[in-house]
């Protein structure tokens, strides 16, 4: 059995968040032990798969490879899944990441990232932050962690939206390291789209996730999810000051900047002003991928 991988789902032109968050990964990866990251991805070109197989290569990070997979087969005939609480709809590759470790059953723990993330960190450090006791590692959401909207009582029906009173432990989607073994013995692909094709939850995978696994998931420090900009906290979210200063602490220690959303066009690939140091270093880190692929193309 293997040990341990990264894993990135992408579909389409979000192969270029993906080969982004690749390259920053590989950027910050020292460490001899043999680093595998698999890419789950549809309708990508192969000329970009050919270009991001590349990259350690490139970057002289001989101990990393990286391999492309078709999506679970068990995902195949999912239809968009409707949310309550929300006109829009959720697309079936955002629940290929709940069959992962059905899909690569040979690790004993995955490490699944979104593509809209920088990577700041030594990844290892993240498999070795989940113990035997856990099926999941993840960071707490930072709107249910810290807005008085979802202090108990809440003013939101949080059991109508997401199955569940209490949200200050509702971890975010982007970051989660998974225990194969006890994630397996948990959920098999049958039970996991029987939720699917029976639940409407608002955050349709993530409210998933956090249902099935509320009680073994260990909760990491903010900054291995840091999901947005000092801005946002300025926002009109009703924070608690007590319940925020954590996160801000945590700004300056950073280990993966995720772009989670603030609102219409405020992720960093979305506009063309630099608004912080972390969207300065999204478009650093896209240059240096288009200079990979000025290398590899010989242009």
């Amino acid at each position: 059995m293997e040990q341990q991988a990264v894993v990135f789902c992408v579909t389409g032109p979000h192969i270029q968040l993906t080969a982004v968050a690749i390259t920053t990964l590989l950027q910050h990866y020292h460490q001899q032990t043999p680093l595998k990251i698999l890419v789950v991805c549809d309708h990508v070109l192969q000329a970009d798969i050919d270009l991001i197989r590349s990259f350690p290569q490139q970057l002289n990070r001989p101990s990393a490879s990286i391999d492309f997979w078709a999506p679970p087969a068990w995902a195949k005939d999912l239809k968009p899944y409707q949310m309550r609480g929300r006109t829009g709809s959720t697309p079936p590759m955002a629940f290929w990441r709940m069959f992962l470790p059905a899909y690569f059953s040979n690790y004993q723990k995955l490490l699944y990232l979104d593509n809209d993330i920088i990577v700041n960190t030594d990844v290892s450090d993240l498999f070795d932050r989940l113990d035997d006791q856990h099926t999941l590692a993840a960071v707490p959401d930072f709107l249910f962690a810290a807005s008085k909207d979802y202090e108990l009582p809440s003013k939101v029906d949080t059991m109508y939206l997401y199955g569940m009173a209490d949200m200050q432990h509702y971890f975010n989607g982007g970051v989660i390291v998974m225990n194969v073994a006890r994630y397996n013995a948990s959920y098999q692909p049958g039970d996991i789209l029987k939720l699917i094709q029976t639940t409407s939850w608002n955050l349709a995978d993530q409210t998933l996730m956090n249902l099935m696994f509320q009680e073994s998931t260990l909760l990491l420090p903010y900054r291995y999810n840091y999901q947005h900009s000092k801005k946002y906290f300025t926002d009109p979210y009703h924070w608690d000051p007590e319940r925020i200063q954590p996160m801000l602490a945590a700004y300056p220690h950073i280990a993966i900047r995720h772009f989670a959303g603030e609102g219409p066009v405020s992720a960093p690939y979305q506009h063309v002003a630099l608004h912080d140091e972390w969207e300065a270093a999204f478009w650093q880190a896209l240059h240096q991928v288009r200079l990979l692929a000025s290398k590899a193309s010989q242009l």
